[in-house]
């Protein structure tokens, strides 16, 4: 067998060998252990409506995955009880594979790759793919109670779309309808929907796409009607679970949940296709009480790192959107076991808190700004806007047909000093749905040839009246953006108004010899130029990113 350094191996052993462990000894004679994994042959076959089907196709096996580090040959021993079963040897060639992303050495307020490649992440959320119903007979507008998805046929769309404008991230829920393989009774698990999960890991692998993993969503016990309802068996005695907080705090459950994701852990451990692992979406607001969330987090994190050691681990709070929650917030931000910070954060306009509620780049910025600390990346892992108290896509979705509301959503965070751009929910009601994977490509071309673990990156706000322009000012570089601020959701999409034309926009850029701008919304009003340390900009309607080299004189 042959594996490309820092891709992907998976070892499949004979009928009847019983392992708990393989020992993979590297070329240098290193060591180290990993764990086994129950999988099962599949096949995947879609019907001509697309629909997809699983359908299994030998034995289940025991398996086992690897990443190597280095080239050369390896050698594997599959254990039971600390006593070799089996055996084997795999060469490692090189590759041109970055790695891991890992928070950076050189400034830890952003990623890099193992080879030390910034990273960036530019993408969106992806949690799960739609289902739809069939028919219940002949008449028109009968619906039955069973669905089909597409599945990965439409995971395979949306990460080429994104892959081919500049993205590289993507978050799922593994507790999503498509992904989850758990039951109501831990420790059973649905080795189709594992599958599922593999095929889609895959194609990310292929597209270069890095996945933030996130192992549940579920906030009540007791709500049966909540979209966030979970029915949960004690595996010993089959008593249902109704006591949340119970759960969060009795070692006994900790202890379940952790067997309970064993599947996920054991098959994707190590893998340099998997971002970050993530707790829990927004883990605040469920029927548990703080405290209880907080010491659930401190306890989990470095268990889950402790198992897959070479990804990043995080958790994620409600959105930021009612000044109390600044607490929790700081209580995630200060907890050291947390390795990024994240924060969610929408346009709604029945938010208690003004800021959410007008402008984008406003409370994307100030979500940024209240949520970061010096030592660590901080992303807008959540983002986009909603009716009234997230009671669904905003309406003026349907009309934001040059993605107004993704532009000022996407970008301000990068340029208020967060790790990556802001990361939209919306993906298929509103990304998809106006076709707007084209606007993540500005973001990638300002980013070419631009180290930015290594400018020591310091935020500025040139703002006036009539324009945002938020700067990052570094050694050899200064990022620009820049966006008129009458081209706003409210005026352009509720109003009806047109933007008004920004002309003879002049910044001082010092040191400036070389300037790009890459625009937004379709725009190509011509190039800006310099004369001097004067950056000109032609006149404009919308906006764009600017990358300016700088001598260091």
């Amino acid at each position: 067998m042959v594996v490309e350094k820092y891709g992907r191996i998976q070892i499949d052993f004979e009928p009847g060998v019983v392992a708990d462990s393989v020992r993979y000894i590297a070329p240098d004679g290193t060591a180290e252990t990993g764990p086994v994994f129950k999988d099962m042959p599949v096949k995947f076959e879609y019907d001509h409506h697309g629909y997809e089907s699983v359908e299994q196709t030998g034995d289940i096996r025991l398996a086992a995955r690897y990443t190597p580090l280095m080239a050369g040959e390896y050698h594997w021993e599959a254990l039971y009880q600390g006593k070799a079963v089996a055996g084997g040897v795999f060469e490692c060639v090189d590759s041109v594979n970055p790695g891991y992303v890992v928070v950076s050495p050189k400034d830890s307020r952003y990623f890099a790759y193992s080879n030390g490649d910034p990273y960036v992440p530019i993408g969106l959320n992806l949690v799960s793919c739609d289902y739809y119903a069939l028919p219940a007979g002949g008449d028109h507008f009968e619906r039955s109670h069973h669905r089909a998805t597409p599945g990965s046929l439409t995971y395979e769309r949306w990460m080429r779309e994104l892959s081919e404008n500049g993205g590289n991230y993507a978050r799922l829920w593994l507790s999503s309808k498509y992904f989850e393989i758990r039951t109501e009774t831990p420790g059973v698990h649905d080795l189709k929907a594992m599958a599922r999960l593999d095929k889609v890991v895959e194609i990310a692998r292929k597209y270069g796409i890095r996945l933030k993993m996130c192992f549940e969503h579920f906030r009540t016990f007791t709500n049966t009607s909540s979209f966030f309802y979970r029915k949960m068996r004690d595996p010993e005695t089959g008593e249902e679970m109704t006591d949340i907080e119970r759960w969060f705090n009795d070692p006994r459950w900790n202890e379940i949940w952790l067997k309970d994701i064993e599947p996920y852990i054991n098959r994707y451990w190590n893998d340099p296709v998997v971002f970050s692992w993530e707790l829990w979406n927004e883990i605040d607001c469920g029927d548990a009480c703080f405290e209880s969330v907080y010491g659930w987090t401190k306890r989990m994190l470095p268990e889950i790192k402790k198992r897959s050691p070479r990804n990043l681990v995080t958790n994620s709070l409600g959105s930021f959107d009612e000044t109390w929650k600044q607490k929790v917030q700081d209580s995630f931000r200060d907890m050291e076991e947390m390795e990024f910070q994240q924060v969610h954060r929408y346009l709604d306009q029945g938010a208690p808190w003004d800021i959410s509620t007008e402008d984008p780049v406003l409370f994307s910025v100030d979500a940024v700004v209240r949520s970061r600390r010096e030592d660590k990346p901080v992303i807008l892992t959540e983002t986009g806007a909603v009716n009234d108290r997230h009671t669904g896509p905003f309406r003026f979705y349907l009309c934001d047909h040059k993605g107004l509301i993704f532009h000022d959503v996407t970008y301000p965070a990068f340029f208020a000093g967060a790790a990556g751009s802001g990361h939209i929910w919306h993906w298929g009601e509103y990304v998809e749905a106006k076709n707007l994977w084209k606007y993540y490509k500005p973001l990638k071309d300002v980013l070419e040839g631009v180290k930015v673990d290594q400018e020591r990156f310091k935020t500025a706000d040139y703002s006036s009246s009539d324009v945002w322009i938020l700067a990052l000012e570094g050694e050899n570089h200064t990022l620009l953006f820049v966006r008129n601020k009458s081209d706003r959701w409210d005026y352009i999409l509720r109003d009806g108004l047109e933007p008004q034309l920004i002309t003879g926009l002049t910044i001082t850029i010092d040191g400036a010899v070389n300037a790009e701008a890459y625009w937004f919304c379709g725009e190509n009003p011509g190039s800006v130029s310099l004369n001097g340390d004067q950056l000109h900009f032609p006149d404009f309607y919308h906006g764009c990113v600017v990358r300016v080299a700088r001598s260091k004189g």
